[in-house]
């Protein structure tokens, strides 16, 4: 069976393009990202590990004889995905990333910096392109463990673990009606992930907006019941809180990892502003999209400066 994902990224990819499509099936099916760096040989990485490509396709062991890339052959990739038009994606590069369609690719480089932060990147060293899955049902047994998803979900999982593809299927079976009438659901797509696949009949999709400014304009005009992001951070709890507050279930993920995620500051900072009855843990990047547990959990809902102690 062909794998479909793996090879949708490698049609993205230039001069790789054909060696990547050549790859065995079962390398392509194991691997989550595709690694480019300075001075290094292509390489995938994955559940089995990782694969340096080489001229005999792919090898499990590292040597010094495979070929690395030089700081040309890394220009032209980034130029390549671009459209050979940096410019057009000059916001994206000043937060590390470049999207492409329903995957991105994370770029690492030495920062320009001018007035008001980052203005860019140059000299450019990695390129990290993810290999997006769909994997529909993922997220059933978040419906199917009774919790109210209306009321709010965190999902927390470590990198690769499967949050951006579960949370694309709750919005899906929201948006279907699997479980229970059909949602209007707002899904903010900030880095172009989300989005890609078909979400059903109520699910509006905001690409690339900052995350607080798409979470304004679907409150103020989508009329969402629900409105699903991914991978919050801490400049984005005031924005959680305004959603809590105009009354709209959010579901969300966070980077967390272990059998406690409550105990992460970040991840106990977002449960606490009241947004999140419903905590779902991630079973890791062992076994993606693998929901390892459900819990409630309770915390007045209160402005952070109205609480005790802050």
């Amino acid at each position: 069976m062909t794998d479909h994902a793996f090879d949708a990224v490698a049609q993205k990819l230039g001069p790789y393009r054909e060696a990547l499509l050549a790859l065995p099936e079962p390398v392509k099916r194991q691997a989550f990202d595709i690694r480019f760096k300075l001075g290094q040989p292509p390489a995938l990485f994955g559940r089995e590990g990782v694969f340096f490509l080489s001229g005999r396709g792919a090898v499990r062991h590292f040597s010094r004889e495979l070929p690395g890339l030089n700081a040309a052959q890394m220009e032209e990739l980034l130029l390549h995905i671009c459209g050979y038009s940096i410019f057009s994606h000059e916001e994206e590069l000043r937060q590390g990333f470049v999207s492409l369609g329903a995957c991105r690719a994370g770029v690492c480089g030495t920062a320009v910096e001018g007035e008001g932060g980052v203005r860019g990147l140059r000299d450019v060293t990695s390129l990290v392109f993810r290999v997006p899955r769909d994997f529909p049902g993922c997220g059933d047994r978040l419906f199917q463990s009774g919790a109210d998803l209306a009321a709010g979900v965190l999902v927390a999982g470590e990198p690769s673990s499967g949050k951006t593809t579960l949370l694309r299927d709750i919005a899906r079976s929201l948006s279907l009606g699997r479980f229970g009438p059909c949602r209007r659901v707002a899904v903010l797509d900030c880095r172009g992930e989300l989005g890609g696949w078909d979400l059903g009949p109520c699910a509006d999709v905001l690409r690339g907006f900052p995350k607080a400014q798409a979470l304004d304009i679907a409150l103020r005009t989508l009329s969402p019941e629900i409105i699903l992001c991914d991978e919050l951070a801490p400049e984005d709890l005031d924005a959680v809180e305004r959603a809590m507050f105009a009354g709209v279930g959010l579901i969300a993920s966070v980077h967390a990892r272990g059998a406690s995620p409550q105990d992460r500051p970040l991840c106990r900072a977002l449960l606490e502003t009241g947004a999140f009855p419903t905590l779902a843990a991630l079973s890791g990047r062992a076994s993606p999209c693998q929901i390892a547990s459900v819990e409630a959990f309770r915390w007045e809902a209160l402005p952070r400066h109205m609480r005790a102690g802050t």
